[in-house]
Protein backbone atom coordinates (compact mmCIF):
# COMPACT_ATOMS: atom_id res chain seq x y z
CA UNK A 1 0.00 0.00 0.00
CA UNK A 2 1.63 3.16 -0.99
CA UNK A 3 1.59 6.08 1.60
CA UNK A 4 -0.88 7.99 -0.34
CA UNK A 5 -3.37 5.62 0.38
CA UNK A 6 -2.77 4.71 3.37
CA UNK A 7 -3.22 8.43 4.36
CA UNK A 8 -6.08 8.58 2.83
CA UNK A 9 -7.52 5.34 4.50
CA UNK A 10 -6.95 6.68 7.74
CA UNK A 11 -9.29 9.77 6.95
CA UNK A 12 -11.99 8.16 5.64
CA UNK A 13 -12.00 5.51 8.60
CA UNK A 14 -12.09 8.79 10.71
CA UNK A 15 -14.66 10.33 8.92
CA UNK A 16 -17.26 7.50 8.88
CA UNK A 17 -16.20 6.65 12.21
CA UNK A 18 -17.39 9.95 13.30
CA UNK A 19 -20.74 9.87 11.41
CA UNK A 20 -19.86 12.38 8.49
CA UNK A 21 -20.62 12.26 4.85
CA UNK A 22 -17.96 14.05 2.23
CA UNK A 23 -20.95 16.53 1.46
CA UNK A 24 -20.86 17.85 5.01
CA UNK A 25 -16.95 17.80 5.41
CA UNK A 26 -16.87 19.74 2.09
CA UNK A 27 -19.48 22.73 3.90
CA UNK A 28 -17.33 22.60 6.59
CA UNK A 29 -13.21 23.20 5.37
CA UNK A 30 -14.76 24.81 1.80
CA UNK A 31 -12.92 21.85 -0.25
CA UNK A 32 -15.25 19.91 -2.99
CA UNK A 33 -16.27 16.50 -2.02
CA UNK A 34 -14.64 15.26 -5.98
CA UNK A 35 -11.03 16.93 -4.32
CA UNK A 36 -11.84 14.79 -0.69
CA UNK A 37 -12.69 11.78 -2.46
CA UNK A 38 -9.27 12.00 -4.39
CA UNK A 39 -7.02 12.42 -0.96
CA UNK A 40 -9.27 9.19 0.27
CA UNK A 41 -8.47 7.07 -2.37
CA UNK A 42 -4.99 7.85 -2.80
CA UNK A 43 -5.58 9.56 -6.28
CA UNK A 44 -2.54 11.70 -7.21
CA UNK A 45 -2.74 11.89 -10.64
CA UNK A 46 -5.91 14.04 -9.80
CA UNK A 47 -4.89 16.16 -7.12
CA UNK A 48 -2.94 19.27 -7.85
CA UNK A 49 0.62 20.16 -6.33
CA UNK A 50 1.63 19.01 -2.90
CA UNK A 51 1.69 22.03 -1.22
CA UNK A 52 -1.97 22.38 -1.88
CA UNK A 53 -2.53 18.49 -0.84
CA UNK A 54 -1.08 19.35 2.17
CA UNK A 55 -3.09 22.12 3.25
CA UNK A 56 -5.53 20.00 2.49
CA UNK A 57 -5.13 16.94 4.49
CA UNK A 58 -4.16 19.48 7.61
CA UNK A 59 -8.23 20.76 7.34
CA UNK A 60 -9.16 17.71 7.31
CA UNK A 61 -7.40 16.49 10.15
CA UNK A 62 -8.15 19.50 12.31
CA UNK A 63 -12.40 18.61 11.60
CA UNK A 64 -11.45 15.08 12.62
CA UNK A 65 -9.61 15.73 15.85
CA UNK A 66 -6.42 14.17 14.13
CA UNK A 67 -2.75 15.72 14.11
CA UNK A 68 -2.48 17.88 11.56
CA UNK A 69 0.96 18.17 11.70
CA UNK A 70 1.90 14.42 12.18
CA UNK A 71 -0.62 13.97 8.57
CA UNK A 72 0.81 16.83 6.59
CA UNK A 73 4.71 14.81 6.98
CA UNK A 74 2.97 11.85 5.76
CA UNK A 75 1.96 13.93 2.38
CA UNK A 76 5.51 15.13 2.59
CA UNK A 77 6.92 11.37 2.36
CA UNK A 78 4.28 10.18 0.00
CA UNK A 79 5.53 12.97 -2.71
CA UNK A 80 8.85 12.99 -1.65
CA UNK A 81 10.14 12.07 -5.24
CA UNK A 82 8.07 14.72 -7.33
CA UNK A 83 9.78 17.33 -4.74
CA UNK A 84 13.58 15.60 -5.20
CA UNK A 85 12.85 16.54 -9.21
CA UNK A 86 11.68 19.63 -8.73
CA UNK A 87 14.95 20.35 -6.31
CA UNK A 88 17.54 18.66 -8.74
CA UNK A 89 15.92 21.09 -12.10
CA UNK A 90 17.04 24.64 -10.82
CA UNK A 91 20.84 23.45 -10.09
CA UNK A 92 21.11 21.41 -13.61
CA UNK A 93 19.62 25.34 -14.97
CA UNK A 94 22.52 27.45 -13.38
CA UNK A 95 24.78 25.17 -14.30
CA UNK A 96 23.94 25.71 -18.05
CA UNK A 97 23.65 29.40 -17.72
CA UNK A 98 27.47 29.31 -15.89
CA UNK A 99 28.73 28.50 -19.67
CA UNK A 100 26.93 30.89 -20.96
CA UNK A 101 29.57 34.14 -20.82
CA UNK A 102 32.15 32.31 -22.46
CA UNK A 103 30.47 31.86 -25.15
CA UNK A 104 29.25 35.49 -25.27
CA UNK A 105 32.97 37.10 -24.58
CA UNK A 106 34.19 34.80 -27.55
CA UNK A 107 31.74 35.99 -30.08
CA UNK A 108 32.33 40.15 -28.55
CA UNK A 109 35.48 39.71 -29.33
CA UNK A 110 35.77 38.04 -32.38
CA UNK A 111 32.92 40.43 -33.74
CA UNK A 112 35.17 43.45 -32.13
CA UNK A 113 38.05 41.86 -34.37
CA UNK A 114 36.53 41.74 -37.28
CA UNK A 115 35.50 45.51 -37.01
CA UNK A 116 39.15 46.61 -35.92
CA UNK A 117 40.30 44.82 -39.18
CA UNK A 118 37.79 46.89 -41.49
CA UNK A 119 38.17 50.19 -39.56
CA UNK A 120 41.76 50.14 -40.61
CA UNK A 121 40.91 48.44 -44.12
CA UNK A 122 38.82 51.63 -44.44
CA UNK A 123 41.31 54.42 -42.96
CA UNK A 124 44.06 52.89 -45.68
CA UNK A 125 41.85 53.06 -48.52
CA UNK A 126 40.53 56.83 -47.97
CA UNK A 127 43.68 57.51 -47.91
CA UNK A 128 45.23 56.22 -51.17
CA UNK A 129 42.10 57.80 -52.57
CA UNK A 130 42.38 61.54 -51.06
CA UNK A 131 46.05 61.39 -52.67
CA UNK A 132 45.22 60.39 -56.03
CA UNK A 133 42.09 63.22 -56.00
CA UNK A 134 44.56 66.02 -54.49
CA UNK A 135 46.59 65.41 -58.01
CA UNK A 136 43.24 65.25 -60.52
CA UNK A 137 41.79 68.78 -58.33
CA UNK A 138 44.54 71.08 -58.77
CA UNK A 139 44.51 72.68 -62.46
CA UNK A 140 40.45 72.08 -62.07
CA UNK A 141 40.78 75.05 -58.99
CA UNK A 142 40.65 78.68 -60.99
CA UNK A 143 37.28 78.12 -62.71
CA UNK A 144 35.74 77.24 -59.26
CA UNK A 145 36.90 80.28 -57.60
CA UNK A 146 35.19 82.26 -60.71
CA UNK A 147 32.04 80.45 -60.41
CA UNK A 148 31.70 81.76 -56.07
CA UNK A 149 31.20 85.51 -56.94
CA UNK A 150 28.67 84.82 -59.28
CA UNK A 151 26.82 82.13 -56.51
CA UNK A 152 27.21 85.30 -53.87
CA UNK A 153 25.64 87.67 -56.53
CA UNK A 154 22.91 85.23 -57.34
CA UNK A 155 21.77 84.90 -53.64
CA UNK A 156 22.36 88.92 -52.97
CA UNK A 157 19.80 89.19 -56.20
CA UNK A 158 17.30 86.62 -54.26
CA UNK A 159 17.72 87.70 -50.93
CA UNK A 160 15.01 90.62 -50.93
CA UNK A 161 12.44 87.89 -52.24
CA UNK A 162 13.33 86.17 -48.80
CA UNK A 163 12.34 89.26 -47.03
CA UNK A 164 9.01 89.97 -48.58
CA UNK A 165 7.42 86.82 -47.07
CA UNK A 166 7.85 87.87 -43.51
CA UNK A 167 4.90 90.53 -43.67
CA UNK A 168 3.00 87.34 -45.13
CA UNK A 169 3.69 85.49 -42.41
CA UNK A 170 2.91 87.65 -39.35
CA UNK A 171 -0.84 87.55 -41.00
CA UNK A 172 -1.79 84.10 -38.90
CA UNK A 173 -0.61 86.07 -35.99
CA UNK A 174 -2.59 88.70 -36.15
CA UNK A 175 -5.72 86.64 -36.91
CA UNK A 176 -4.90 84.73 -33.89
CA UNK A 177 -4.83 88.01 -31.80
CA UNK A 178 -8.17 88.99 -33.98
CA UNK A 179 -9.62 85.40 -32.59
CA UNK A 180 -8.42 85.85 -29.04
CA UNK A 181 -10.19 88.82 -28.86
CA UNK A 182 -13.11 87.87 -30.31
CA UNK A 183 -12.74 85.38 -27.55
CA UNK A 184 -12.29 87.57 -24.52
CA UNK A 185 -15.25 89.87 -25.78
CA UNK A 186 -17.44 86.82 -25.42
CA UNK A 187 -17.11 85.13 -22.02
CA UNK A 188 -17.80 88.17 -20.22
CA UNK A 189 -21.57 87.34 -22.14
CA UNK A 190 -21.54 84.10 -20.20
CA UNK A 191 -20.20 85.77 -16.62
CA UNK A 192 -23.35 88.33 -16.97
CA UNK A 193 -25.65 84.62 -16.50
CA UNK A 194 -23.92 83.79 -13.13
CA UNK A 195 -25.28 86.29 -10.81
CA UNK A 196 -28.99 84.99 -11.44
CA UNK A 197 -28.60 81.61 -9.20
CA UNK A 198 -26.90 83.12 -6.52
CA UNK A 199 -29.73 85.65 -5.99
CA UNK A 200 -32.19 82.78 -5.93
CA UNK A 201 -30.25 81.46 -3.50
CA UNK A 202 -30.35 84.46 -1.34
CA UNK A 203 -33.68 84.94 -1.55
CA UNK A 204 -34.66 81.16 -0.88
CA UNK A 205 -32.69 81.46 2.83
CA UNK A 206 -34.63 83.81 4.11
CA UNK A 207 -38.03 81.91 3.88
CA UNK A 208 -36.19 78.83 5.99
CA UNK A 209 -35.32 81.03 8.22
CA UNK A 210 -38.62 82.36 8.53
CA UNK A 211 -39.97 78.60 8.99
CA UNK A 212 -37.60 77.55 11.98
CA UNK A 213 -38.58 81.01 13.66
CA UNK A 214 -42.41 80.10 13.90
CA UNK A 215 -41.48 76.88 15.37
CA UNK A 216 -42.57 76.83 19.29
CA UNK A 217 -39.56 75.65 21.45
CA UNK A 218 -41.85 73.94 23.64
CA UNK A 219 -43.05 71.09 21.03
CA UNK A 220 -39.34 71.14 20.10
CA UNK A 221 -38.47 69.92 23.74
CA UNK A 222 -41.13 67.45 23.87
CA UNK A 223 -39.85 65.47 20.63
CA UNK A 224 -36.24 65.30 22.12
CA UNK A 225 -37.26 64.23 25.13
CA UNK A 226 -39.73 61.23 23.49
CA UNK A 227 -36.48 60.09 21.29
CA UNK A 228 -34.40 60.03 24.95
CA UNK A 229 -36.91 57.57 26.51
CA UNK A 230 -36.97 55.54 22.90
CA UNK A 231 -33.22 55.19 22.89
CA UNK A 232 -33.23 54.28 26.59
CA UNK A 233 -35.86 51.77 26.45
CA UNK A 234 -34.10 49.99 23.29
CA UNK A 235 -30.64 49.42 24.74
CA UNK A 236 -32.77 48.34 28.13
CA UNK A 237 -34.25 46.13 26.33
CA UNK A 238 -31.50 44.86 24.33
CA UNK A 239 -28.87 44.64 27.16
CA UNK A 240 -31.98 42.40 29.20
CA UNK A 241 -32.35 40.20 26.08
CA UNK A 242 -28.37 39.42 25.95
CA UNK A 243 -28.41 35.93 26.92
CA UNK A 244 -24.31 33.87 27.24
CA UNK A 245 -23.31 30.40 26.64
CA UNK A 246 -19.88 29.03 28.07
CA UNK A 247 -18.36 25.97 25.92
CA UNK A 248 -15.97 23.80 27.92
CA UNK A 249 -13.87 21.45 25.82
CA UNK A 250 -13.09 18.15 27.59
CA UNK A 251 -11.97 16.83 24.37
CA UNK A 252 -11.30 17.77 20.85
CA UNK A 253 -14.49 18.99 19.15
CA UNK A 254 -15.72 21.24 16.22
CA UNK A 255 -17.91 23.60 16.63
CA UNK A 256 -20.83 25.61 14.66
CA UNK A 257 -22.74 28.29 15.94
CA UNK A 258 -25.84 30.31 14.19
CA UNK A 259 -29.00 31.85 15.08
CA UNK A 260 -31.33 35.01 14.64
CA UNK A 261 -29.93 37.88 14.49
CA UNK A 262 -26.02 36.26 15.40
CA UNK A 263 -23.12 36.42 13.19
CA UNK A 264 -22.34 32.48 12.24
CA UNK A 265 -19.17 31.08 13.79
CA UNK A 266 -17.03 28.22 13.63
CA UNK A 267 -13.78 27.10 15.52
CA UNK A 268 -12.30 23.93 17.03
CA UNK A 269 -11.86 23.63 20.16
CA UNK A 270 -8.99 21.75 22.24
CA UNK A 271 -8.85 19.42 25.14
CA UNK A 272 -9.20 22.09 28.09
CA UNK A 273 -10.14 24.75 25.60
CA UNK A 274 -13.42 27.21 26.25
CA UNK A 275 -15.19 29.59 24.59
CA UNK A 276 -18.28 32.11 25.64
CA UNK A 277 -21.20 32.72 23.04
CA UNK A 278 -23.42 35.68 23.78
CA UNK A 279 -26.55 35.69 21.42
CA UNK A 280 -29.97 38.05 21.63
CA UNK A 281 -32.52 35.13 21.09
CA UNK A 282 -32.14 31.76 20.03
CA UNK A 283 -29.12 29.70 18.97
CA UNK A 284 -28.41 26.45 17.13
CA UNK A 285 -25.24 24.83 18.24
CA UNK A 286 -23.60 22.04 15.91
CA UNK A 287 -20.78 19.61 17.82
CA UNK A 288 -18.62 17.20 15.83
CA UNK A 289 -17.79 15.41 18.99
CA UNK A 290 -20.93 16.04 21.45
CA UNK A 291 -19.31 13.81 24.26
CA UNK A 292 -16.42 15.93 23.89
CA UNK A 293 -18.28 19.25 25.36
CA UNK A 294 -20.14 21.16 28.37
CA UNK A 295 -22.37 23.51 28.24
CA UNK A 296 -22.99 26.51 31.12
CA UNK A 297 -26.22 28.58 29.82
CA UNK A 298 -26.19 31.95 31.58
CA UNK A 299 -24.41 30.27 34.26
CA UNK A 300 -25.99 27.63 35.00
CA UNK A 301 -25.17 23.76 33.86
CA UNK A 302 -27.27 23.29 30.26
CA UNK A 303 -28.01 19.04 30.21
CA UNK A 304 -27.86 17.55 26.56
CA UNK A 305 -27.58 14.40 24.77
CA UNK A 306 -24.10 13.76 24.12
CA UNK A 307 -22.14 10.56 22.71
CA UNK A 308 -18.17 10.27 22.06
CA UNK A 309 -17.37 11.05 18.42
CA UNK A 310 -21.31 11.88 17.72
CA UNK A 311 -22.36 14.90 15.53
CA UNK A 312 -25.20 16.34 17.67
CA UNK A 313 -27.28 19.62 17.48
CA UNK A 314 -28.36 21.63 20.42
CA UNK A 315 -31.02 24.40 20.08
CA UNK A 316 -31.71 26.81 22.77
CA UNK A 317 -34.50 28.42 22.25
CA UNK A 318 -35.10 32.26 22.83
CA UNK A 319 -37.07 33.37 26.28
Amino acid sequence: MSEMLELGTLLREERERKGLSLEELSERIKLAPRTLAFIESGTKSELPHAVYVKGFVKSYAMVLGLDPEELGAMVDIAYKEELEEEVAEPIVARRAKRGCPVKLIAIVVLIAGLAAAGYFYMQSGTATLGNEEATVEVPVQPPVQQEEPAKQGTEQENAPEIVSVEPVVAAPSAQVKDAASEVTTETPKVAAVEPEPVASNKESTPAVEAVEIVAPSDVVAQETEKKDVATKQTKEKAEVAMRSLHIQAIADCWVEATGDDFTRKEFLLRNGQGYTLTFPQNLSLRLGNSGGISLTLDGAPYSFNGADGKVRTVYIAAQ
